[in-house]
């Protein structure tokens, strides 16, 4: 999978210690990661990351934080 197009990380506001990553493969499938942790790799479909976005969005992830 060297070959992820990778968005700019989105970082919190502690100091760049938690940025996330989205990115895309060739194909097109969304992958996800932590610049902490580069190697290790989340995939899923576009609807599946659409899915997440508009929740959290909604706020129906805030008990999450």
């Amino acid at each position: 999978m060297s070959e992820i197009q990778w968005q700019n990380p989105i970082c919190g506001g502690d100091g760049g210690n938690a940025c996330l990553q989205i990115g895309h493969t060739p194909d097109g499938t969304p992958v996800l990661r932590e610049t902490a942790n580069p190697t290790e790799l989340i995939t899923t479909t576009p609807a599946g990351l659409r899915n997440l976005i508009e929740a959290a969005k909604r706020g129906e992830l805030d008990h999450l934080l």
